[in-house]
């Protein structure tokens, strides 16, 4: 069985990530703002989930418009959620 991914860019804040993101739909590249996973980090942020086949434009726009970034990470995408109660 083929394993799904998905790639998430990660921010030092989040102006940082909701900058980035009105500039990637300016360009009709698809994001989705996201919390930021714990696998990819310990700290409390958001993340951008975009596709792998836009990662070279969006690394073009992050240096054109001067968004800082934490990283990129490819993760797998989760299936075994589990409802955690109070």
């Amino acid at each position: 069985m083929e394993q799904s991914y998905r790639w998430y860019i990660l921010f030092p804040n989040h102006h940082q990530g909701l900058r980035l993101n009105r500039a990637l739909k300016q360009q009709g590249i698809k994001s989705q703002i996201a919390p930021t996973p714990r696998e990819a980090s310990v700290s409390c942020g958001i993340s951008l989930i975009v596709d792998e086949g836009d990662l070279e434009r969006i690394y073009k726009l992050i240096d054109e418009i001067g968004v800082a970034i934490d990283k990129v990470v490819k993760l797998p995408v989760k299936t075994d959620w589990k409802y955690r109660g109070i």
